[in-house]
């Protein structure tokens, strides 16, 4: 019997392959195969064999034919970080009385852990020195990694844990995969900016996770002891002006449609801003020793018109 002819084929990357991927991640590889002679090799298949834990070795069949046989190949990378071999070889290929053999291509790739977000809100502020208060904060795995009742904390500046919690079982509604919890924190006994965060260490989870870190703020002051009210007209007409924002030092405030605003303040002076879109009004120092009143008469600022530097 005829001994079949030997042709000399190649494996090669149509495309550069990543190079780092996260664990539990897909990535596609898009491979060549060829035929020395110019054989056609459409419809062989591959072997493809991927590191423990990346799944069971499988085919991947060409589907175009021609010289060049085109192989899109899904891979999945293996639970463990860590540098990776996958190895892609053409078993046996023959077509009619020639045989095809090709030096298997092997694929390295560096598996690194997923990445974890941190989200912080509903901060108030200020807070009172020595009074509980709730902040939420969740957490999100960028894999969509399910991180339900893995353990959440907030630190001081010093590191010293403040609060502990778990993330519950359902995302924050409206996001996908934002797990949170509520943590109860105790203001400090002393006035002033606090620069806290909140860390996720990843620890426990489905898959290798970096973890991660998200730095707030809060203000602590006095108790307060006076109530500042403040109202807000339009100078020219005596108008009550609605919905200006008040800030006296770190409190904040709304005024109603009758253009009245009250806050809660230490003794003390504090800088009184009003500020609305269509007003200026003057910043005004005030020392607060009582309950007080303040007026504050803003003038209307007329809107630009958009043509008028065409119109000059």
């Amino acid at each position: 019997m005829r001994e079949p002819q030997t042709h000399t084929a190649t494996i090669a990357l149509n495309d550069p392959v990543p190079l780092e991927v996260p664990v539990g991640a897909t990535f596609v590889v898009n491979v060549a195969v060829a035929c020395a002679e110019g054989c056609d090799l459409h419809g062989h298949a591959l072997d493809i064999a991927g590191p423990a834990g990346a799944g069971e070795a499988h085919r991947a069949a060409s589907e175009n034919s021609g010289a060049d046989d085109a192989f899109e190949i899904t891979l999945r990378a293996p639970p463990q970080v860590g540098e990776h071999v996958w190895r892609i070889a053409l078993p046996q290929a023959q077509a009619g009385a020639v045989r095809h053999d090709a030096e298997p291509l092997s694929i390295n790739v560096s598996v690194k852990p997923q990445t974890s977000s941190l989200a912080v809100w509903d901060i108030p502020s200020p807070v009172v020195m020595g009074k509980a208060f709730d902040i939420k904060a969740g957490a999100k795995s960028a894999g969509d990694v399910k991180l339900a009742g893995r353990a959440i904390e907030v630190c001081d500046e010093t590191g010293t844990v403040l609060a502990q919690g778990c993330l519950g079982d359902a995302p924050w509604p409206g996001t996908s995969g934002l797990y949170w919890t509520q943590l109860r924190l105790s203001a400090p006994d002393r006035e002033g900016p606090c620069a806290w965060s909140v860390r996720f260490a990843a620890t426990d989870v489905e898959l290798p996770h970096d973890g991660a870190t998200s730095n707030f703020t809060v203000a602590v002051t006095r108790p307060a002891e006076h109530r500042l009210t403040v109202k807000a007209t339009e100078k020219d007409t005596s108008n009550p002006i609605d919905g200006a924002d008040i800030r006296v030092g770190v409190y904040r405030a709304t005024t109603d449609p009758a253009g009245m605003a009250a806050v809660d303040v230490p003794k003390g002076t504090y800088e009184l801003v009003v500020w609305k879109v269509g007003y200026d009004a003057p910043i005004q120092s005030i020392e607060i020793h009582a309950d007080r009143m303040v007026l504050v008469e803003a003038v209307a600022v007329p809107e630009e018109d958009p043509d008028a530097i065409w119109q000059a």
